[in-house]
């Protein structure tokens, strides 16, 4: 039986998610703007590319800067974190890309506030209709970023606790270990399935249907495996009721 008071608490999660991410949406539309302007500029910076341009590194904050920065304190929750978006217009992309990252202290005690980043990368010839998707991905990459920060550091919650990853995530990266390690990561396998739930009530879709076109989308790209994908389906499905989650997968 899922206790009430879990509902609430994610009642609580998803007003926020909804919250942030309609504003994200509002910079992403505004934004647009730039593939008028005759530098390409949004906000001081260039964020039009035409195609014979070269696209500076969006992960690199030396060479490609945020375009909107704040301070976010929710006090229902509660949770205190930084926000930033980066976003690229690139003529002929011809694709969407979403990136996300948190930014946060292992410690279970720190003093530091931690910083989410989302990224995109959009074609403007698929403009207006790539905003639906637009809006998917962030309430996505958003919930799963904001249970990164609970897991430790100044937003800790109660029994959210996990350790540093990090050793076995550079593994991965490495390719010492497969990619399959990657999402069945304890820190990763809460954050995907909060991420992907949030996205199914939204898209009002069957879960079990959100979460097999993701993975299927690192199935196709030869991430992973059939296997690989049957694997990580399996173990994120003996944790969902942990997660006062009632869903088929």
């Amino acid at each position: 039986m899922i206790s009430l008071k879990n509902l609430i608490i994610e009642g609580r999660y998803d007003g926020l998610v909804t919250k942030l991410s309609n504003m994200l949406l509002a910079i992403v539309k505004d934004s647009y703007a730039a593939v008028s302007d005759p530098q390409g500029e949004f906000s001081g910076q260039k964020i039009y590319f035409k195609s014979d341009e070269e696209v500076p590194d969006i992960d690199n904050d030396d060479e490609f800067k945020y375009i909107y920065f704040e301070e976010v304190e929710n006090t229902q929750i509660p949770l205190e974190f930084y926000l930033q978006i980066k976003i690229q217009w690139i003529e002929g992309l011809d694709d969407l890309q979403v990136g996300g990252d948190a930014y946060n202290d292992d410690k279970a005690d720190s003093a530091d506030l931690p910083l989410i980043e989302i990224r995109f990368k959009l074609d403007p010839a698929e403009y207006p209709q790539l905003l639906s998707e637009v809006a998917m991905s962030l309430r996505d990459t958003l919930r799963h970023e904001i249970e990164h920060i609970t897991q430790s550091g100044w937003n800790l919650k109660d029994k959210k606790y996990l350790p540093s990853d990090k050793v076995l995530r550079n593994k991965i990266q490495s390719g010492k270990l497969p990619a399959v390690r990657y999402f069945i990561l304890p820190k990763e396998i809460d954050a995907m399935i909060h991420g992907l739930y949030y996205r199914a009530k939204k898209s009002r879709q069957p879960f079990a249907n959100v979460v097999n076109d993701y993975l299927d989308i690192w199935v196709d790209n030869g991430t992973l495996t059939q296997q690989d994908k049957e694997t990580i389906i399996q173990t994120w499905k003996q944790r969902l009721p942990n997660l006062a989650i009632r869903q088929e997968l």
